[in-house]
This record gives C-alpha cells, sequence and structure tokens, in this order.
C-alpha cells in the first residue's frame, strides 16, 4: 500500500467526513496520513451541488499536488434517488481528462443517503431507496460500520452475495487507495 501524505475528503455533510475519516484510520491502522476536508461554507446549503460544484476544483488540485507528492481524493455524494453512474457523470462532466485507472480518485456514492451503508453494514437490512437520515445515534455506529467495511474491500476479500449495489461499488473505489 502507498504511504500517503495527504488524503483530501469532498462530503456533503459531516456523517459522510466522519464515515471517510474513520475508514482512513482504520485503513492506515490507526496513523492515517494528513486529512483536509473540503467543508460546505458555514455548514449550509444544498450539501449535494456545492460538491458537484468544487469537483472539478478538487481534482485539479488532487493532480497538480500527486504530481509531487502522495495524495488520494475522496469524494463521497449521496445518490438519492438517481443511479449511481447517473451522479458519477454530474461530477465529472466538468472535469477533463477523467480519471484514470491510476489516479487515486475515490468516488463514494450512497444510494439515498450514507445513513443507508451505516445501518446495512452493522447488520441491519435495507432498502437502498428509502432513506434513513432521521434513524437516531448513527454516529455512534460508523466505527463498527467502518470495521466491516475495511474486511469487505481487503484484496481478494468478497462482500457478501446479499450487499447492496452502492456499496458493492464502493468496495471497489476503496481498493483504488491500494493500488
Amino acid at each position: 500500500m502507498t504511504d500517503l501524505s495527504l488524503v483530501i475528503i469532498l462530503a456533503e455533510d459531516e456523517m459522510q467526513a466522519r464515515f471517510v475519516r474513520r475508514y482512513l484510520e482504520r485503513l492506515y491502522n490507526a496513523r492515517p496520513p494528513q486529512i483536509r476536508v473540503a467543508k460546505l461554507p458555514n455548514g449550509r446549503g444544498c450539501g449535494e451541488q456545492w460538491v458537484r460544484q468544487q469537483y472539478a476544483n478538487e481534482v485539479k488540485e488532487f493532480r497538480k499536488r500527486s504530481a509531487k507528492a502522495a495524495t488520494a481524493l475522496i469524494v463521497v455524494i449521496d445518490v438519492d434517488t438517481e443511479e449511481p453512474a447517473v451522479r458519477l457523470q454530474e461530477l465529472q462532466k466538468e472535469s477533463w481528462p477523467l480519471r484514470s485507472d491510476k489516479e487515486k480518485i475515490v468516488h463514494f456514492l450512497p444510494k439515498r443517503n450514507i445513513e443507508t451503508w451505516i445501518l446495512f453494514l452493522n447488520g441491519t437490512i435495507v432498502e437502498e431507496n428509502t432513506s434513513y437520515k432521521k434513524w437516531a445515534d448513527l454516529g455512534s455506529q460508523i466505527k463498527f460500520a467502518v470495521a466491516t467495511l475495511f474486511e469487505w474491500s481487503r484484496k481478494n476479500a468478497t462482500a457478501p452475495d446479499h450487499c447492496i449495489p452502492s456499496l458493492r461499488q464502493a468496495i471497489l473505489e476503496a481498493q483504488r487507495l491500494e493500488s
């Protein structure tokens, strides 16, 4: 695994950023690289729209920095009721060239919202089109959810057959950090 010096997290809300930060701590065995979270100004407004607007700038910054130092960019944006491929197209339309296979640009695209993944990774049966945003105390479940994601995203590991599609895609995306 490449020793990264910086990971940039572009997320639409605090829950997403906490999820990714915890994952990085687990991945790098409590010694994560420096982390910079691109935050929604004043925590207000539409986070999904802000991530789409910031994406091209963060990719540009990632490419400039990664030419000199091992860097990763992790983008987390809710898919809501769209299909992940549609959301990915929306993100990438302003960023050219598209990411290469070797670039450590990771797209986490939870269907509906990150809370769906947290619940599923902790053993709750979920429906990807249902919003779980209002469930109480999901922040306290992030650590355990991330431990499961870590196990499922190891090289040669396999996610269970019942894994929800957006999370199955995220597992492949997470492996970009280790290549």
